[in-house]
């Protein structure tokens, strides 16, 4: 599996909005990694999938909330109840299987599939494929109606009838660089052209999208499934293998547990047997809990699954944005 963890350069400037050292010495790399984004998106030929598309994607290299949003989308769509069997469409990355497959869980593990696609996979029917085209073609064969695509909004090969970016409101676009100068994928004027709307998650007043230019904006907010009585002060160890562990470790604090330690691994981290021992001799000497994210946890062994919970949370979505998706279904 690749890894990626996010340089501290990548969301820092100094107050005259300029970037760090380390950030403008990669501008040629930079420019080059525009460049073949660029030629790749006018090659390749762009083909009509047999089933409408819904993409839900960043632009940012990851820890946006995308994953959840599409979640949550995909239940706003059963909800409408005019596609009865819409369906995830992944690239599955971190995993060895190419696809197009549908995956079982039960069969399945983040080895094969990726974790994300894993773990959407217990919500919502999932096909994974590097070409999304053909998982397009094998989700119309499978008999779904509907493609909810979790990411690939910078994949060319797909035309998508909606597509959404998802903003982290405390992130933003960090130092509003292209990478490896910083996290974005393509500059954020362009990205938002190809968009329809853009949901910025968690967003306070020093949140700035003014980037996305007057590209329709909806707020939603990040909530848990399983929230802990008022109150309790509950002690754990935290670890997070994700593009931003430090989301993680803040996210736990604002809801009212308590960090006893907490450990930062790369994204996609494959835990060893020895660093998940550490971390459970460091919870058993305190007498407290162990808990990760449902990412990390879905690509743990089952024995250790069964020792360390998870924090499971949900996007809630505004009124205005279910009212705009109802619209659009409505016309399709």
């Amino acid at each position: 599996m690749k890894k990626l963890k996010i340089p501290h350069f990548w969301y820092s400037q100094d107050e005259d909005n300029h970037s760090p050292f380390l950030s403008k010495i990669l501008w040629p790399a930079t420019k080059l990694y525009q460049g073949i984004s660029y030629i790749d998106r006018i090659v390749t030929v762009e083909k009509k999938s047999p089933l409408p598309v819904i993409c839900v994607g960043n632009l940012t290299m990851g820890g946006a909330g995308k994953t959840p949003t599409a979640r949550a989308i995909l239940s706003l769509i059963a909800e409408h109840g005019k596609f009865a069997t819409p369906c995830f469409l992944m690239r599955g990355y971190g995993g060895n299987v190419k696809g197009p497959l549908e995956v079982d869980p039960t069969q399945h593990t983040a080895w094969d599939v990726g974790d994300e696609a894993l773990m959407q996979a217990q919500h919502a029917p999932v096909i994974v494929s590097s070409d999304r085209y053909q998982g397009a073609m094998l989700a119309k064969n499978c008999g779904y109606d509907l493609i909810v695509m979790d990411d690939g909004f910078q994949n060319p090969k797909l035309k998508k009838d909606l597509s959404f970016i998802v903003v982290d409101g405390g992130f933003s676009f960090g130092n509003n660089c292209c990478f490896p100068s910083g996290p974005l994928r393509e500059p954020v004027a362009i990205g938002a052209k190809r968009a329809n709307a853009a949901i910025v998650i968690n967003r306070d007043e020093h949140t700035d999208v003014s980037a996305l230019g007057s590209l329709k904006q909806f707020n939603a907010k990040i909530s848990l499934k399983d929230k802990i009585p008022e109150g309790d002060k509950r002690k754990v160890v935290a670890f997070a293998g994700i593009s931003r562990p430090e989301k993680f470790f803040n996210t736990l604090e604002q809801h009212g547990y308590n960090l006893y330690a907490h450990y930062s691994f790369p994204d996609h981290h494959i835990f060893t047997h020895g660093e998940l021992k550490t971390i459970e001799d460091r919870a058993k000497n305190a007498n407290v809990s162990i808990i990760t994210t449902e990412k990390d946890w879905i690509r743990l062994s089952e024995t250790w699954r069964k020792k360390i919970s998870t924090l499971a949370i949900s996007v809630d979505l505004d009124a205005g944005f279910k009212n705009a998706l109802y619209k659009f279904l409505d016309r399709l």
